[in-house]
């Protein structure tokens, strides 16, 4: 195994390297009886994080795929990110992600994969409204993926979309992403994952913010009968 960083500085002519490859093989099998699909995952090549990508001049594209990355942050190093379209961190350790500061320094990204990540969102009242429409039309054409199984990141944009309804802000696109995730989970929970211990964060985190929505009616409504009450 090699440290990530070491790798990255050993490589030559930086400034002319488009495509960026740190991936670790890994493949997709399918069983003949039942067609379901499971992820076999490789030992990594590489170790520790990303932390210098200032000599990447023209970089387009980065594939860190099936690997133990932890964090986004040596992303932000880059000297021109308005070039990068693609970033494939699919099978890490990605623990959090700030979606507004992203979409803010890479304006023309347009493929993100985070599946099989154990992600958390953060900073999603920063997000305009033109930000928010783009993760949600990314994640309807699935060119941005977050993982059903690991993390919280659906149940936490679920919940973010339901305080915007909530508001009566951006509501078309927060009804579509809420759309999206339901149909997501429903789909995803037909289908056996390579490990099923991942499934209960998503379906735990769903089930919390709807009761917590449930609960800030019921208590609303009470409230609004009590006031009725005191008036007559």
């Amino acid at each position: 195994m090699r440290n990530t960083q070491e790798y990255i500085n050993n490589l030559i002519n930086k400034p002319r390297i488009f495509y960026l490859d740190l991936s670790t093989p890994g493949s997709f099998s399918q069983c003949s009886h039942c067609n379901k699909k499971s992820f076999t995952n490789t030992n990594p090549n590489l170790t520790g994080e990303i932390e210098n990508l200032s000599e990447f001049e023209n970089l387009r594209s980065i594939n860190a795929s099936n690997n133990q990355f932890t964090t986004l942050n040596g992303l932000f190093t880059l000297p021109n990110k308005n070039s990068v379209k693609s970033l494939n961190f699919f099978n890490n350790k990605i623990s959090e992600i700030d979606l507004a500061r992203l979409f803010t320094e890479f304006p023309k990204l347009e493929q993100l994969n985070l599946d099989y990540n154990p992600t958390s969102a953060k900073n999603l009242e920063s997000l305009t409204p033109k930000q928010f429409s783009r993760l949600v039309v990314g994640m309807k054409n699935k060119k941005i993926k977050f993982s059903p199984y690991q993390g919280t990141v659906l149940a936490d944009l679920l919940e973010y979309a339901q305080k915007l309804i909530s508001k009566g802000e951006n509501t078309q696109s927060a009804q579509q992403l809420k759309k999206i995730i339901q149909v997501s989970s429903s789909v995803q929970s037909e289908k056996e994952p390579s490990n099923p211990s991942y499934t209960p964060f998503i379906v735990s985190g769903i089930l919390v913010v709807s009761l917590a929505l449930l609960v800030g009616y019921l208590v609303d409504k009470r409230g609004k009968s009590e006031s009725l009450v005191d008036f007559e």
